[in-house]
Order: C-alpha cells, then structure tokens, then sequence
C-alpha cells in the first residue's frame, strides 16, 4: 500500500491538545501605557524563597504559582510544582540548597495547570507518594480534552503570552505565566487521594489534608496542626478573587467557596501560606483577611441572587452588584484577577442558565443578521464605521469596539473598522488594572494587527501522553467529527489495543460519533493497535502514515481506515467577531 496515499488521507485527523500557534505575531504593541496600581501590585511578587517558619519554604515569582517545601526527618514534601518542567526544575534547584533530604511526597491542591505540570522535574527516582483530592485526575482528564482548543487560546490572551513586557505587567496572581515554544509538561497522576479529610504523617510530619471546594471543586488545604501553619492553595490570594475566569470554566460554587475560606477561620493558624503571592504570619491578620475575603464572597453571591429574584438580567445584576465600601478598600479584595461584575454574571448562569428573562433574548437575531439591521439603522456601513470613529474620538471605547464589531462582521477586511477596533482595544486594556481584562483586550488587538489567533506553545512529554487515559482521546474525538462530511456515513469500527486488552467502538451514525467502551456486535471494520502508538498519533507526536501500517486489520484495511478517520476534523479558531455562524 501507498504510506503517502495514507498519509495524506488522515491528514487532517484529531489532535487532542492545542499546541500550535500562528507564528505571525510579532512581539508588542507600540507605546503601550503602564498601569501605575498593576506596577505596584508586582512587589507580592519578588523572585525569592520566603522562610515561612522552620523547615517550611515557599518559592514565590517563578511563575505565576507558588511551590511549597516542608521539610520533614527523612524527606522533603513539596506542595504544587509549577506550569511546566522548566520552571518546576528551576524551582526545585533553588530549593534544594536549602536541604540534602530526598524528595518523599508531593502534594498537589488542585488540579489547574499551573499547580501540576512541573511534577517530573521533582522526581529524581521512581515515583514518590502523590497526594490529592480523589477527584483531581478525572478534573485534569476533562480539561485537557474536549474544550483544550477554546481554552488554550482563551488563557493566552487573558495571560498577555504574547504581550510585551510593558504590555504585561503581571498577571494579577504572579508575575508571568511560563508557557514558551521550549515548555515541556510533566503531570503526574496522584497515587493518594482522599474525600474529605485525611490525616496522614509524611517524612515524620503529622498533617491534615482538607477538602475545602472554592476556586475548585477539588480544592485541598494542607494544614499542620502541631506548627499551625495553614497552606490554603487558591482559595485565598491578594486580589479579588476569579470567582468566574474569563478563560472559561465550569460553575464555581461562591456558597462552597466563602465556607471553605470559614475553614481557615475555624483552624485559626498562625502562618497562611497560599499557593499565588506571599506567605503571611500571625493569627490576627490572617483572621482580618480571611473575614473580609469569606464576606466578599457571601456579598457577591447573596446580593446577585437578591437581583435575580428582582428579574434582574445579567447585565443589569453586574451593575447592580458593588462590594461595600470597607471590603472595597481591602488591599486583599482589588479587582487585580477576579471582577465584581463578571461574578455577578456567572451567579446568573450557574443559578439561571443561558436565558436572561428577556423575552428578545429566546430566540435572538444571529449575530450576522443584527450586524446588518445596526448598518441599516444608522445608514449603511459608512455611516456606522462613523459613528464608531465618533465614538471613538470622544472616549467612549466601549460603544466604538461593540459598533466595529458589527461593521466586521459584515466585512471582515474593512481596514477603517479593524483600525477602529484595535484602538479601542489598546484604550480599554490601559486604563484596566485587572490583569486579565488588560492582557484580553491588549492580545487581541494584536491578533488583529498582526492576523493570527493566540494559542499555546508547548512540548507534549511522550510519558505525559502515555498516562492519559484512553477515555480522554476518545471524547476529543467524538467532538470533532465533521457533520457535513458523516452526513451519509454509518459505520462500525472497533479498536482492540491489544498492549491494555482494552477496546473502543466507533459508531459514526450520520453526523453522531457513539462511542463505547467495548467491541459491539457487526463491526464494518476491526483494528487492533497500540495504546500508545494510538495517543502519540493523536497527539502528533508520531507520523499517521507511519502509525497505521503498523497495526493489525482482522477486518478492514488501513485505507480504509485512515478514510474513516478522516472524518473526524479539527476546526481552525477565529477571532469571536469573526464567527462561523453567517
């Protein structure tokens, strides 16, 4: 058989991490502002290793999250291990100065990113006790696969990756996020988990590992009781909190979220050690911070439910919603990560769902049709590209980015709104000193100067890849099967990995990919694979062509085969004004 014929045929196949990027971009934005109160706000972050209390370091400024080490009689815990390989190894270099005693335990607090990537570069031999919240792998699965494309490129922008340094100040947690073309990722998944509480003794250290669900649902605190030290992961940080990201992300419990933080205030400890920003010390002041952190919270979360059964509609409720006066002030409480108003929002859609109560907004105009109906209100695009300059001209760049839009998405290459639109965005991220609104607007008027859309660059780990479950492949697969391409297709195939004995059916029925854990009955094909060849295929770390002519056909043939693959297609990311729905 032709390996070129086959690699062509399955050329545009699933990739389950979104790894590559436009390489268009050009660093910067011309004389960009610096925003004086996110400047300042950078001392939290000083690259330094704070002694919080004997045998207990925290590596604050490596990246935009914290590593703790508690060091033990006959080992060391380490408790969350950075974004990526490179900045775990650089962390864990400075900290071993600090101790000869081998690596015992690791502990992770959640599950996010920025807390677990860096995990193999602690590990020096064999693997050593990982400790977390039994729910945390499933969590890592979930992200990493169906919504990894609009997350990627989301996060990007509201990290500034792709901003200068004067463009991104910091990131409002920590100084930067450490994702580059030569980043590597090393997660490991826990070997320990628990559900609620867990006492356990690590390196002769007796400690209590707490589910405290806030930022996320799997969120631990890891408490000493004897020393009184509390590390409280993110539930707790110097900013307003992310009560709602604007990368994406699943419903946040504010309720779970301000009685977690009443954990803290129940154990009353004498030293809080969070996992973003720097350690504090004495039992007074961490009580002060976390009332006022625990009633932020409650404020947000009763208030935005007080408008809701007003009838209030998102939009309104985030103008509704202002924190009192003396939480206002709280230097814990600046909207430097999270924002009152996005808050508000995501009460709305995790009580109410999708629908505002409007009863325009059931069955609202696509975005394409309003865009024509706003042009032919004011008269035609000229005359609405001169509204938005007017608006523009006159400081109100928020009516001129919302009025570009339209124009844009009528003509996308209409070079007088792209100009419009990309000062617009320039004006509102300067004047921002929440970081990630600021980073948000700022990349993407530079996806628009400079024609690309933002999304990560890393190095898969081949060991990485290989403990993904199969389950997280086949899901990514599922949601990218073209519809229009399987329109007519029905057909059976089933993959027996002969190295796990597992296996998967693919029933692609006219547009739907079923997918189920088992061979079934009447297969039109049957392959049996490598597990891993299969998840390094996907990943694009081995050749298609290459991968397939290695696996076995009972039934079927490879090009038949790399056919059937061919349905499944990933679509390329656009700008949001530049929508598919037209």
């Amino acid at each position: 058989m032709n390996k070129k014929i086959i690699s062509v045929g399955i050329f545009c196949i699933i990739v389950v991490f979104s790894i590559t990027s436009c390489d268009t971009a050009q660093k910067g934005l011309p004389n960009i502002a610096e925003n004086r109160k996110l400047v300042e706000h950078s001392k939290e972050f000083e690259k330094k290793i704070y002694k919080v209390a004997e045998g207990v370091y925290c590596a604050v400024g490596y990246g935009i999250a914290n590593s703790i080490m508690i060091e033990g009689k006959d080992g060391v815990i380490i408790i969350d291990t950075m974004e990526t390989k490179e900045a775990g190894a650089e962390v864990w270099n400075e900290l071993k100065k600090l101790t000869r005693l081998p690596l015992k335990a690791i502990i992770y607090t959640h599950f996010h990113p920025d807390h677990i990537y860096g995990a193999e570069a602690f590990v020096e031999k064999g693997t050593p006790d990982i400790y977390a919240h039994e729910t945390t792998d499933n969590a890592v699965t979930r992200f990493t696969s169906e919504t990894a494309p609009i997350i990627g490129a989301r996060s990007m922008r509201m990290y500034g990756t792709y901003l200068d340094k004067k463009a991104m100040i910091n990131v409002g947690i920590g100084p930067f996020l450490s994702f580059d073309p030569n980043s590597t990722l090393g997660y490991i998944p826990p070997t320990k988990t628990f559900r609620h509480r867990l006492k356990v003794t690590i390196a002769g250290i007796p400690m209590e590992l707490i589910h405290a669900p806030g930022e996320t649902d799997d969120q631990i605190y890891v408490w000493l009781p004897e020393r009184k030290i509390l590390m409280c992961g993110d539930n707790i940080y110097k900013s307003f909190p992310n009560l709602y990201t604007i990368r994406g992300t699943w419903f946040r419990s504010l309720k779970n979220w301000y009685r977690s933080v009443d954990i803290i205030r129940d154990l009353q400890p004498e030293y809080l050690v969070p996992s973003h920003g720097q350690p504090v010390a004495g039992a007074a002041a961490i009580n002060r911070i976390a009332t006022d952190y625990r009633d932020a919270i409650q404020f947000v979360h009763d208030q935005s439910l007080r408008g809701i059964n007003q009838g209030m509609t998102p939009d309104e409720l985030a103008g509704y919603v202002k924190l009192p006066a003396h939480l206002a002030q709280s230097p814990y409480l600046q909207e430097f990560y999270g924002k009152v108003p996005w808050s508000a929002r995501s009460m709305f859609a995790g009580n109410l769902g999708w629908f505002s109560g409007d009863s325009a907004d059931l069955q609202p105009l696509p975005p394409q049709e309003e865009a024509k109906m706003m042009a032919e209100i004011s008269g035609g695009e000229t005359k609405l590209a001169g509204y938005a300059k007017k608006y523009l001209a006159g400081g109100n760049y928020q009516a001129a980015l919302q009025l570009s839009g339209y124009i844009l998405r009528l003509t996308p290459e209409n070079k007088e709104a792209r100009e419009v639109r990309i000062k617009a965005l320039v004006a509102l991220g300067e004047r921002e000193s929440n970081a990630n609104a600021r980073h948000y607007y700022l990349t993407e008027a530079l996806e628009m100067r400079d024609k690309f859309v933002a999304q990560p660059k890393i190095k898969l780990d081949p060991q990485m890849v290989k403990r993904f479950p199969l389950s997280l492949f086949f899901d990514s697969l599922a949601v990218n099967l073209d519809p229009v391409k399987s329109a007519a297709l029905d057909k059976s195939v089933g993959i027996k990995f002969t190295d796990t004995n597992e296996a998967y059916t693919i029933h692609v029925r006219r547009g739907i990919a079923e997918i189920t854990p088992r061979l079934e009955d009447n297969l039109d094909m049957l392959v049996h694979a490598d597990s891993v060849q299969w998840k390094e295929m996907l990943a694009k770390l081995r050749s298609p062509g290459t991968t397939l002519v290695g696996f076995k056909y009972p039934k079927g043939n490879m090009i038949e085969f790399a056919n059937f693959l061919n349905n499944f297609k990933t679509q390329s990311l656009q700008l949001s004004f530049e929508g598919r729905g037209k």
